[in-house]
């Protein structure tokens, strides 16, 4: 009996000196910490470093530790090895994960309460340059009743933090709603607002919902400013699949005021409506009636294809900084590659007519040719365009008359304007050149072959017409006629 009390007394005073080398003696400590902050990294997975625990008033009990380096989180309260009522403290002037590190000031408190397998978190304060306030149930494996919400948080920051490049930059609003979420499990929802006061040169605001079950999810967009507005509704993402469809309304008000956002001048107005959806790549399709007729469309990959239905080619051509001459009801096909920057224009006209124009006022002027008049349902207009210069034809016909404007080119950048033109109309025929500005060009006029046909005119109504022609074909007939010609175009050319 005295043998077995001698060592049990032996173990008691040695179990108190390891408690004593434990709690009272720094490397005690040290090792006590060391031991703890590997335990929480591994049930983290964090780099979790202890740097001290005081227990002296137990439980009452005062953690410090450091996370990852960055973050100061210090815990006070009640702990039990069942049980936790305790503030805590975050405080960092970075932020760090797998993807990024950002610098921010970061000051959140926050309570943590309840056995360790039904632990009710709350807290609020300071992060990503916004407030921060959350609440949510955690269990041992998952997280039940998340109520999380930023305002004004720095978009940037946000999304840089989730490996993601924020397009719209600002100050951003979030709401996250989840009534369970775990590794195989996720309901809930999302909105999420930003103002951006110059998104490519202008303000823009940016609404959106998205609602959460598990893989799939369905979403809402509303983009609006003073120039555009832009819904995207009944949207659908399928994330094991990584496939998308959406629905989408586009009402630009002004096109010219949107020229930072897409590298180009247009003008006027545009509405359209139609489907979005991604699977490997982006496509766009959709119908508009912003000019007098129906455009169908379709983006993907690297170009835009688009087909033409009586569309107004005069509202058409008010898209771009190019003078139109003429206006009708357009059919046919445009496409356009991003990529090369090069437009391909094959369209066939109906109903077409002349707008007033220098060209018009010249022809009138020295002819008495009223173009305006003239309506040509037989036509076709062909193009191309590449680094700010287009090329094309141009031929209007019906069954009396003809104008054809060919080797057309026109450089936007330079205010250069090339063209021939042929022309046969209310009993008048010559052709000439169209040059200069594109804004005021000059009509150039080859005499030559309209006093050829005034004087076949005059031919005709004194000797007819099989006369004229049967005397053309003698020898010589034709050479005293055109030396005519020569001497009345050189005359006639003095004066214009």
């Amino acid at each position: 009996m005295f043998t077995f009390l001698k060592y049990f007394i032996f173990i008691l005073i040695l179990i108190s000196l390891g408690l004593s080398y434990l709690l009272y003696t720094s490397s005690g400590n040290q090792y006590i910490y060391h031991f703890a902050g590997y335990k929480l990294s591994q049930k983290s997975g964090l780099k979790i470093e202890v740097k001290s625990i005081n227990i002296r008033e137990y439980p009452e009990v005062i953690v410090e530790m450091n996370v990852e380096r960055k973050a100061k989180l210090i815990f006070t309260g009640d702990l039990t090895n069942t049980w936790i009522d305790m503030d805590y403290t975050l405080t960092s002037d970075c932020i760090a994960s797998d993807v990024c590190k950002i610098d921010d000031n970061i000051n959140v408190k926050g309570h943590v309460s309840g056995p360790f397998s039904h632990l009710n978190i709350t807290g609020e304060g300071i992060a990503l340059d916004g407030n921060v306030k959350y609440n949510a149930i955690k269990f041992t494996d998952k997280f039940e009743d998340i109520n999380l919400t930023m305002h004004e948080v720095n978009s940037t920051k946000l999304f840089t933090l989730m490996g993601q490049e924020a397009i719209i930059k600002g100050k951003a609003d979030v709401t996250m709603l989840f009534d369970i979420m775990d590794e195989n499990n996720k309901q809930g929802s999302l909105t999420y607002d930003v103002k951006d006061n110059n998104f490519s040169g202008i303000p823009l605001n940016l609404h959106t919902t998205v609602d959460i079950d598990n893989m799939k999810q369905s979403f809402i967009i509303d983009i609006t400013s003073p120039f555009l507005k832009l819904n995207i509704s009944e949207g659908t993402y399928d994330q094991e699949k990584k496939v998308a469809k959406a629905f989408y309304i586009l009402d630009i008000k002004d096109l010219g005021a949107l020229e930072t956002l897409l590298g180009y001048k247009y003008l006027g107005s545009f509405y359209a409506m139609g489907e979005m959806s991604y699977d490997k790549y982006i496509s766009i399709s959709g119908l508009s009636k912003s000019y007098g007729g129906m455009i169908d469309y379709i983006f993907e990959k690297d170009g835009l294809k688009v087909e033409l239905i009586d569309v107004s080619f005069k509202d058409f051509m008010q898209l771009f900084p190019f003078p139109s001459i003429i206006d009708a009801d357009t059919r046919g096909h445009i496409y356009y590659n991003f990529r090369q920057d090069t437009l391909v224009v094959n369209t066939t006209l109906k109903n077409a007519k002349f707008l007033p124009s220098s060209i018009v006022d010249t022809i009138y002027k020295r002819s008495g040719v009223k173009m305006m008049k003239e309506t040509f349902d037989d036509s076709i207009l062909e193009a191309t365009y590449h680094n700010n210069i287009i090329f094309g034809d141009l031929k209007l016909s019906n069954q009396k008359s003809y104008f054809q404007l060919t080797n057309v080119k026109m450089d936007s950048e330079k205010d250069i304007l090339n063209a021939n033109f042929d022309f046969k109309m209310q009993r008048q025929e010559f052709s000439g050149k169209i040059f200069g500005s594109l804004d005021d060009p000059t009509v150039d006029l080859d005499m030559h072959k309209l006093i050829m046909y005034q004087m076949d005119k005059q031919l005709d109504s004194i000797m007819g017409k099989k006369s004229r022609k049967l005397m053309e074909k003698m020898p010589m007939g034709g050479v005293a006629k055109g030396m005519a010609v020569g001497m009345g175009a050189g005359f006639v050319g003095m004066f214009f």
